[in-house]
């Protein structure tokens, strides 16, 4: 039954015509999707890059339990972390740097960041908060070290 189905031109036709569509729109459909315009910070609100204001709001929300700050330390932390939204911000969005020198950039904004956020903060504050960052320091090389090792053969 099946050889007499494929002998009939009529199905062969409709058969090769359902086959060049299926090949045809494969390649379009992946087209479509690739089309979307990434996620810029316009898209986000401006609130976009990496951590974006999720990511501050929930380092803040981590300080303020782990440090047990106070009303007025995260009032404080809060306008640092928004002074260096906004720096990291014009970093990103100038097109007159170079992508190693925007690297290099944000590290210092970063780094200054953290010394800022130190300042205010008391010495008991400070030492856990140190633990913290070499804790998180710690974390980021394993992982750096992870992508870089090759993968074990397997067996």
């Amino acid at each position: 039954m099946k050889t007499t189905l494929f002998r009939r031109p009529g199905v062969r036709a409709a058969l090769l015509a359902l086959c060049t569509a299926t090949l045809c729109a494969a390649p379009m459909m992946a087209q479509d999707s690739s089309a979307t315009p990434p996620a810029t910070q316009d898209n986000m609100g401006g609130h976009g890059g990496r951590g974006g204001r999720m990511g501050e709001e929930r380092q803040l929300s981590m300080l303020t339990k782990k440090l047990n700050l106070t009303p007025d330390q995260v009032t404080q932390v809060k306008a640092i972390d928004d002074d260096t939204m906004a720096q990291a911000k014009a970093v990103r969005d100038d097109t007159s740097i170079a992508q190693a020198d925007k690297r290099a950039k944000m590290m210092e904004i970063r780094k200054a960041s953290q010394d800022k956020i130190r300042a205010v903060l008391t010495d008991d504050q400070k030492a856990k908060y140190d633990a913290m960052q070499a804790q998180r320091h710690e974390k980021m090389k394993e992982r750096s070290q992870g992508a870089e090792s090759p993968a074990a053969p397997p067996q």
